[in-house]
């Protein structure tokens, strides 16, 4: 059941990553404010939706537990995530490491 969960999440955040590139490449798609909205959904700052929840959910294992439980793809795949949100989002991604890290930054 544990395993089951952890997939669903991973789901969504690969999920959530790939919405973020083809967002970012693309000047069409009002994209900020998604991205936007998710990450502040994470921080506690903004309502939730299905999505944000799930990402929620499993940044405590991404983040505060380094990632034990994740298989190689996964741990790659938050790789790429923790990459993006940094040179993004560089303020975000520090409050994510206070609000989720067992050590504080």
């Amino acid at each position: 059941m544990h395993s089951q969960k952890l997939i669903k999440k991973w789901t969504s955040l690969v999920l959530f990553v790939l919405l973020m590139a083809t967002i970012t490449k693309s000047q069409r798609l009002p994209g900020n404010d998604y991205m936007q909205k998710q990450l502040l959904c994470a921080l506690d700052r903004a309502p939730c939706d299905a999505l944000g929840s799930q990402i929620k959910d499993a940044l405590p294992e991404i983040i505060g537990n380094n990632c034990h439980s994740c298989d190689h793809r996964q741990a790659a795949n938050a790789r790429k995530i923790a990459i993006f949100i940094q040179s993004k989002y560089p303020d975000v991604w520090i409050a994510l490491l206070n609000k989720y890290s067992t050590i504080k930054t």
